[in-house]
Parts: structure tokens; sequence; C-alpha cells
């Protein structure tokens, strides 16, 4: 009887520790479960936070642009002037970029605004410029607009930049191009390192403009 005790005991301690292997690797097992399941959980909650956020800067983005809105008016006919204004809307304040806007001096230059004689289907053509800035832009090439309120810059018609001899009579004038940089602040709460590097600033929005045609007496 005691022999068969000692040879019931060898075969009892492998039984054992197979059941104790079994249940680590059990263990080890769900353990790489949930670690799998974690990082798919995180990645698809990183991946919605970051979708989320790209959707609330589109919509902030149109709904600040679209509030800006852009205007033409004849200023005088002797010389020929004209007055393209921007009006903010919104609700709040809106700091522009002027380099290649509406407010921009060279906005003729830059074909920024678009001629069309009565009775002509397309635009006269008007050479472009190509324009060489000193970087950083100067204070004077930010302009808040209050809500409500309207800022101006006049442009004037003449040759050789404009054909005047081509726009004759009734003449459709619209006003088009891209925000380089918006801001949805006043300027002061505008860091400087961003006005320094404008464009490359991830606060900054950018769009398409486009006033509504008008037609003026040349």
């Amino acid at each position: 009887m005691e022999k068969l005790y000692m040879i019931k005991a060898v075969f009892m301690v492998p039984q054992q520790s197979s059941r104790s292997r079994g249940r680590i690797l059990a263990v080890l097992g769900i353990f790489v479960v949930l670690v799998v399941f974690w990082n798919t959980w995180s990645s698809i909650g990183a991946g919605t936070t970051s979708v989320e956020s790209q959707q609330a800067r589109v919509d902030m983005s149109d709904q600040v642009l679209s509030a800006l809105k852009v205007s033409v008016r004849q200023d005088s006919s002797e010389p020929r002037k004209l007055t393209i204004g921007v009006t903010n809307t919104h609700s709040s304040p809106a700091t522009v970029f002027t380099w290649d806007s509406p407010l921009d001096p060279l906005a003729v230059q830059l074909g920024l605004l678009e001629f069309t004689p009565e009775g002509q289907g397309t635009p006269v053509n008007i050479p472009k410029i190509q324009v060489r800035r000193l970087m950083p832009p100067g204070d004077d090439a930010y302009i808040t607009i209050e809500p409500g309120q309207t800022q101006e810059r006049d442009v004037l018609l003449k040759k050789p930049m404009v054909p005047m001899d081509q726009l004759q009579g009734k003449v459709k004038v619209v006003c088009k191009g891209e925000w380089k940089s918006v801001w949805a602040s006043k300027k002061e709460d505008i860091s400087a390192e961003a006005l320094k590097n404008t464009g490359a600033d991830d606060a900054a929005l950018k769009g398409n403009f486009e006033s509504e045609p008008v037609e003026i007496e040349f």
C-alpha cells in the first residue's frame, strides 16, 4: 500500500503543474485581449475627437468668414476710383490680414477685381503682378473689424494696369479672392508669434471671399 501511495503522489504533481500553467496562460490571454481592446478603443476615441475638432474648426471658419461681407462701390468718376469695403456681421470681432485681401491697396494689380462690360460673358483681361513684400508683416498689415463695423480701402483705376478703353458704359464689378488669414478675435489678443508667422498659425482661418456684383457706369 505504501508503494502504491508513492506512485500516486508522483503522478499527481504533473497534473497540478499543468493546471497551474493553464490558469496562467488563461490569465495572460485575457490580459492580452484587454490590452488590444484598450488600444483599439483609445485609437477610435482619439480619431473621433480629432474628427470632431476638425469639424468644429470648419464650422467656426464658415461662420466667421461668411460673416465678412465684401462690397464695391464707385467713389469718384474723375479720377476713376472704387471703394472696397469689408463689413463684419458676426457677433465677435475679426482681425484680417490685409495682404491679398479686399483691403489690400494692390487689389487691382493682384487680380482681385473683375470687370465685365455689359453684353460680354467674360471679364476683361487685367495683367497680374507678383509682389515681394518685406517679412515679417508690419503692424499695419492687420486690421480688426468690430461687430457691425466696416473697413474700407480706395483703389485707383488707371492705365496701363486697367485697360480703360475697354471699360465703356455699364460694367459689372466683382471683388473675389481668398482670405490668407483671419482671426476671430482682436489683434491685441493674437500672439506676436502668430502675427509674425501669419499663414502658418493654426488658429488663423482661411477661405474664399466674393462680393455681390455691382454695376458701375464708366
